[in-house]
């Protein structure tokens, strides 16, 4: 039983490492292909993607600035480079007040809370 047990550990072991030596690989990371850098996330995709991301990634940049947070810890926090920072203050400095980013492309936005039945104004005390 103890062999067989461990002759099923090592095939799965060399279908694992038969697996993963196809993909290539003894390069330096991050580098080719599995780039991670934002610089090269943003030259792989359409402006409109990196207008939504920037559309969800600035608020939270606008608030981490008014609360202090520097430009490095905004950076690692947020995976953006410096020069997204500026940017994102003057797009939040032109979106309108309670501004709120549409959805992405393909879902379906949630419907707007329905006022109480009745339509009347809450009760007040006297």
């Amino acid at each position: 039983m103890r062999r067989m047990i461990g002759f099923a550990l090592a095939s799965g072991l060399a279908m694992l490492v038969a697996g993963c030596a196809g993909q290539g690989g003894g390069e330096k990371f991050p580098s080719g292909p599995g780039d991670t850098t934002s610089a090269a996330t943003r030259s792989n995709v359409p402006a409109a993607t990196r207008n939504f991301n920037l559309a969800v990634k600035c608020p939270g940049v606008h608030w981490e600035k008014t609360h202090g947070w520097s430009n490095s810890q905004i950076m690692q926090q947020e995976s953006l480079d410096e020069a997204d920072i500026p940017a994102c203050e003057q797009w939040v400095a032109a979106q309108p007040k309670g501004y709120v980013p549409p959805p992405p492309p393909g879902t379906v936005a949630a419907k707007p809370a329905t006022p109480p039945a009745g339509g009347g104004p809450a009760p007040t005390k006297q």
